[in-house]
């Protein structure tokens, strides 16, 4: 294992722990049920499933997470990838792991196979932030897994990522994801596939950049619209379902700004509720899509009917 292996796999223990008792077995590549929304067609993909342990969140004591929670001592979640399909393109909302937790994630390319598409075939891959379970299936043995994609990174992501200041300010434990981001980064620029934009940007047709900014400095969600149809790509504006819902004042530790993170989640999740509009999450518990519902003092998460 070289030295940027391992602080990959550093990042990833941090971020991701399987829980106390539990063992830790190869996923199994699952494409969900089709998403009809206007003119396309989104498939959730179950790159690899996960826990958060209640240590991992802010805001308020063990004891109050774990009632708000229904009991539950680690929080279900997975990641998700999912790909849109619009006539013949194909489009991917972030990329997964990749080698990064073989025992546990990486099932990307495995889940593409199942809904019948090549990694040749994908146009286009937006980014919601530079964290290394979001661009880890990037790259394979140091070269772009999707050849003809342009990868779409916010430059204020871009800027944070870069930013040798911003590396000496984080936490040491959290570093290697500098390096981590800059290896992808290089790699993409020197295959001339990397692409700016700015939130609020139309980065394909009818796809919309919206600012989600406090999980990372560039953090961005992306709103499909079509024919009067919407669905909104959050990434990481929530992590733990079974407790951000009852209680979205809740912040978990890699949140790099956990104010800001708070408020957009609960400016969000007001505006979701009012509008009915379904969202498609990185770490809801798979198949990662629902609407925002309120329950009481918070929301619960509803599955689409």
């Amino acid at each position: 294992m070289n030295a940027l292996q391992y602080l990959q796999s550093l990042m990833l223990v941090v971020l991701f722990a399987v829980p106390a008792g539990a063992a830790a077995s190869a996923p199994q590549p699952t494409a969900g049920a089709t998403v009809s929304v206007g003119d396309f067609a989104v498939v959730p993909l179950l790159d690899g499933s996960h826990s958060f342990t209640l240590s991992l969140f802010k805001g308020a004591d063990e004891a109050a997470m774990r009632q708000a929670a229904g009991g539950q001592s680690s929080i279900p979640g997975a990641f998700n990838v999912f790909l849109i399909k619009l006539g013949k393109e194909r489009f991917l909302v972030d990329a997964g792991n990749g080698t990064l937790r073989p025992d546990r994630a990486g099932q990307l390319l495995l889940c593409l196979k199942e809904a019948k598409t090549a990694p040749e075939d994908i146009g286009k891959i937006f980014i919601t932030h530079l964290h290394g379970d979001h661009i880890g299936g990037l790259l394979q043995d140091g070269k772009p897994v999707f050849p003809k994609a342009k990868v779409y990174v916010a430059k204020a992501e871009y800027d944070y990522w870069m930013s040798d200041e911003a590396m000496r300010q984080s936490p040491e434990n959290r570093r290697g994801g500098f390096a981590l981001a800059r290896n992808v980064l290089r790699v993409l620029e020197q295959n001339t596939l990397l692409a700016f934009f700015t939130p609020g940007d139309v980065i394909a047709p009818d796809i919309a950049s919206v600012a989600l900014f406090g999980h990372t400095p560039g953090h961005t969600g992306f709103l499909l619209t079509s024919k009067g149809k919407k669905l909104f790509f959050v990434g990481d504006l929530l992590h733990g379902a079974a407790l951000q819902m009852p209680r979205p004042d809740i912040t978990i530790d890699f949140d790099v700004d956990q104010l800001q993170a708070k408020e957009t989640r609960l400016r969000v999740f007001k505006q979701l509720a009012e509008d009915t509009t379904p969202i498609a999450g990185a770490h809801l518990p798979f198949p990662g899509i629902g609407l925002v519902r309120p329950d009481g003092a918070g929301y619960k998460l509803e599955a689409l009917r």
